[in-house]
């Protein structure tokens, strides 16, 4: 059972909890749980990261702290139980103000998942390496952990005082220390940063892809005084800069020297819609390009950047150069009308919506969000879980509430945990309770047998539910 395979089982499968009520029932011979030892529980294996606060509650309190440890390193723990782990940890554990080096490291992942809990954590000296471990063991760290790494980083002891103080400036050492955590800079303790620093550390800086218009009003100032006015910079230095352009006026934007081996490098800045437009401008005047000549590797360079182009142009497109493209060309983010031109050229590139496969959906990626109502209604459910995360709060609130209930279940937890609050807005009660089956993989299955006159489980389902079960019985008997 340890070496169990389950990652093919979506997160919301409902063999999941019953493989691992079926795991613990053998442990125990079916007693109770509180008969479980510390060493039972790394025989079961990923299903450790499935156990509920219900199941938890019942163990001893040496095997609860264990069971702690063992998720600890689980990749994904179901939302629907992370509130209560994360208080039932509390009261094991104690504040979590007050624990020490070991404890953070054993059991501070299972925290993570909550910034109320995270900020919490202790801010000692000895936290910075114990985060950045942490951190390390994160696909996509949360906002507040990185946060916490840069408090620790820049807060340095007053030894006057005797105490800890916030005492930030923006030094060399810090910049090249924090990479991608500069963005946590104020706009103010940027502007502290000497021109030598900054000229050290720009293409640092430069690779930072979100930050704030007020931290690229002082960063944008800081280039003209380091380099010179927009109109003189070079080619080198619009590179150095990348994502420090974002601070400079449109019209300055369209006059960058911007060769074609350079743009896919700045093409994955957070650009607003009308920079993106003047981006283009410049690009086109500068390599003298027009829309109809652009081929697949001109596409992938300009990526994001393909958001600039208007309505008349994306027409002008080859369809098949697009289609070679589009799969190379990730988290576009246009307006909605220019979404929907793209739309109009992946139709022309792959056909009517309802005939999508799955590749070509996650291929697709952002362009989806421009479908109208009808398009996305013909959707088969069978492509929704490879629907692009960042595709489904683009969709129109209108357009979204067209999905029928197989479609909304299909998305995930991923993608239902992506819905916005305008989008949930629209939709009926049945779809509201659909969107929460995807996100936490419940559902009232004997409400919905009674409601469609069927079993809740029909035969395929059933066969799914069962093969992961036999595989699993079979490995007990091998044991």
């Amino acid at each position: 059972m340890e070496e169990a395979n389950i990652s093919s089982l979506p997160l919301n499968s409902p063999s999941r909890p019953a493989l691992t009520k079926k795991a613990l029932f053998c442990l125990t011979n079916g007693t109770d749980l509180s008969s479980l030892t510390g060493g039972d529980l790394p025989k079961l294996g990923p299903l450790v990261c499935e156990l509920q606060p219900s199941q938890l509650r019942l163990m001893n309190p040496d095997v609860l702290n264990s069971a702690f440890q063992e998720m600890a390193s689980c990749k994904h723990i179901p939302q629907q139980y992370r509130a209560d782990i994360i208080k039932m940890v509390h009261q094991t554990f104690g504040n979590s103000s007050d624990w020490t080096e070991d404890t953070v490291e054993s059991v501070g992942p299972l925290l993570l998942c909550d910034k109320v809990a995270t900020s919490a954590l202790p801010n000692k000296p000895w936290m910075k390496d114990v985060f950045r471990y942490i951190k390390s063991l994160s696909s996509d760290p949360s906002d507040a952990l990185k946060k916490k790494i840069f408090a620790l980083t820049t807060t340095r002891s007053n030894a006057t005082r005797k105490k800890r103080e916030i005492l930030r400036e923006p030094t060399e050492n810090l910049i090249q220390e924090l990479g991608m955590d500069n963005v946590y800079w104020s706009a103010g303790e940027l502007d502290k940063m000497s021109n030598s620093t900054f000229l050290a550390t720009v293409e640092i800086l430069g690779e930072i892809p979100n930050y704030s218009a007020d931290q690229l009003a002082v960063l944008s100032k800081k280039a003209t005084e380091a380099f010179g006015p927009v109109s003189q910079m070079n080619e080198g230095v619009v590179i150095q800069l990348e994502c420090i352009n974002q601070g400079f006026s449109n019209s300055d934007l369209e006059n960058l020297p911007l060769p074609m081996d350079i743009v896919e490098g700045i093409s994955r800045c957070g650009w607003t819609q009308s920079q993106m437009e003047s981006l283009w401008r410049g690009i086109a005047k500068y390599n003298n390009l027009k829309a109809q000549q652009l081929g697949a590797a001109e596409m992938v360079s300009l990526n994001r950047l393909i958001c600039g182009l208007s309505s008349s142009e994306i027409k002008q497109l080859n369809i098949s150069a697009f289609k070679r493209a589009v799969g190379s060309m990730d988290g576009i983010k246009c307006s909605f009308q220019i979404l929907q031109q793209l739309k109009t050229l992946a139709v022309a590139a792959f056909g009517k919506p309802s005939t999508w496969t799955e590749p070509q959906v996650a291929d697709l990626g952002n362009i989806l969000a421009g479908l109208d109502a009808s398009e996305l209604a013909s959707l088969d459910p069978s492509v929704f879980p490879f629907v692009s995360r960042t595709c489904i709060p683009l969709i129109p609130p209108n357009n979204f509430a067209v999905l029928s209930a197989a479609q909304l279940e299909a998305l995930g937890p991923d993608n239902a945990a992506m819905v916005t609050t305008e989008q949930r807005n629209l939709l009926n009660n049945d779809q509201l309770d659909t969107v929460e089956t995807a996100l936490t993989g419940f559902r009232n299955q004997a409400q919905r047998a009674v409601q469609s006159g069927a079993p809740s489980l029909g035969a395929e389902g059933l066969s799914a539910f069962m093969k992961p079960l036999l595989l699993l019985l079979i490995g007990f008997l091998l044991l």
